[in-house]
């Protein structure tokens, strides 16, 4: 009997097992790439958190300081779609077919910053919206206004009228280390001021999401909807806005990114006081220093490569030249050549910055007064109106830039940077493309680019043929009207 019995156990659990593999409930990993994901809620079940430790430290107090004074971000945007059945953009604008205009909302997380009701959140949550709302933890609902955005960090600021608020201090991210104890809380997937744990897993992380990048990566659970919320450390500061994560699925798998609040400082600043962002400009072209090249050059192994230094510029000015090694900016080691974009966008126009250079194996030190970043490299027309703003940032095309980026052509314009939520990311422009013709004409610089859009009139169709990895891909979009 029990031997009979011990089958029948074995052959029932054999069943199970066959049972559960044929209908999906175990699966094997799948070999799918991850992808950065912006995390706007969408309906799907939250990934679960990472436990805490048996053992670890208590975050009660901390909680009960920092929860209220975090917000539900609820963004409503006015979309227009066409009405053929092509379901294309460009065939209804060939037609001239009518177009239906559609809401549609977004959601995300901000925090007040401060007793007067301002609000830090991430630009992705409220682009383009034509009505923000902020929820509190007490069921407050609140209209929100937009006092500024900023797409190159990604970053927002919002106010409601209010008094006396609940709010969240900013602390250093600089003082941040790796292995450090944080808070993420948002609102994942709808579901109100989630608080999750975890640890800064790394520093510094560049993803090539925006312009500016100096991530904070952590492995507190956070997942589509947690975009703008706080990461708080042990002392109730917070020290990143929650902006993005690496998942193959859209949920947490351990791997998320935040802005650090020293970069969000400045944006803050200017946003409240000058309604745009100022950076500091040196006018200089740098890039990283690979080892081959330092060893066949004979370069110091850290450092950044500046490869060209624009006419009467403040670099210029202050003497720096084409193949200088910049090693350290105000007595700080420069690493990489993301660490000084950084460093000098951080600074204020009238800034000194004392730069140190490596020069024919001689150690300089040169100052430079920064200038204001001028935005000429920004798509808008010769008036200057704003209209035909496509939300990139393009160059022109070289055979050194094509050796730079790997790409298989040196003609045409290169897209540097492109906003998210703009009119060239909306129809698919990716950093790294290469633009050859517009309307079937050959483009050779920014300016003759310029001159082909604003040729158009508003709400006209544009055809660009773009080079990607080599392959020449047709892109059909509308200009802004």
């Amino acid at each position: 009997m029990r031997k009979s019995g011990l089958i029948a156990g074995i052959s029932f659990l054999a069943g199970a097992l066959f049972f559960a593999l044929s209908f999906g409930f175990l699966q094997k990993s799948g070999d799918n790439q991850p992808r950065i994901s912006p995390m706007i809620s969408q309906a799907e079940t939250q990934a679960s958190a990472s436990s805490q430790p048996a053992g670890g430290p208590n975050f009660v107090s901390i909680v009960k300081k920092v929860r209220p004074a975090v917000l539900q971000v609820l963004s409503e945007m006015i979309v227009e779609r066409g009405g053929s059945i092509f379901g294309d953009d460009f065939f209804d604008q060939f037609f001239n077919t009518p177009r239906r205009r559609e809401r549609r909302s977004g959601e995300g997380s901000g925090f007040f910053i401060s007793a007067d009701g301002y609000i830090l959140t991430n630009n992705h949550v409220v682009q383009d919206a034509v009505k923000v709302r902020v929820i509190t933890i007490d069921r407050n609902e609140y209209t929100a206004k937009i006092v500024g955005t900023d797409p190159k960090t990604d970053l927002a600021l919002l106010k409601i009228n209010a008094k006396d608020v609940p709010f969240i201090v900013l602390g250093d991210s600089n003082s941040v280390e790796v292995g450090e104890w944080v808070l993420a809380i948002g609102n994942p997937f709808g579901q109100e001021l989630t608080v999750t744990s975890g640890i800064i897993s790394a520093k510094g992380r560049q993803l090539g999401m925006a312009q500016y990048e100096d991530f904070l990566q952590t492995d507190a659970a956070i997942n589509q909807g947690n975009s703008g919320g706080p990461l708080i450390n042990t002392r109730g500061e917070a020290i990143g806005i929650n902006s993005v994560i690496l998942s193959p699925s859209s949920g947490n798998i351990g791997i998320g990114f935040a802005i650090p609040t020293n970069m969000a400082k400045k944006v803050v600043g200017d946003l409240r006081t000058k309604g745009k962002v100022v950076r500091g400009w040196f006018g200089i072209s740098i890039r990283d220093i690979s080892e081959s090249e330092a060893k066949d050059y004979d370069l110091p192994t850290s450092g950044v490569l500046v490869f060209k230094v624009d006419e009467n510029s403040p670099a210029q000015r202050a003497g720096l030249r084409r193949f200088d090694v910049i090693t350290a900016i105000n007595g700080k080691k420069v690493d990489r050549a993301s660490d000084l974009q950084v460093e000098i966008a951080n600074s204020n126009p009238g800034d000194v910055m004392e730069v140190t250079v490596w020069r024919n194996k001689e150690k300089l030190t040169l100052k430079v007064k920064v200038d204001e970043a001028p935005d000429s490299l920004r798509l808008q027309s010769s008036s200057g109106e704003s209209n035909l703003d496509l939300g990139m940032i393009l160059v022109k095309n070289s055979s050194q830039l094509a050796r730079q980026y790997n790409l298989k052509t040196s003609a045409g314009l290169l897209v540097k940077n492109v906003d998210r939520g703009g009119v060239a990311f909306e129809n698919g422009v990716q950093p790294g493309d290469v633009i050859l013709t517009v309307n079937r004409t050959d483009v050779n610089s920014v300016e003759q680019f310029q001159q082909l859009l604003a040729a158009k009139e508003p709400g006209a169709a544009v055809l660009l043929f773009i080079n990607r990895d080599g392959e020449e891909i047709p892109l059909r979009f509308k200009l802004p009207e």
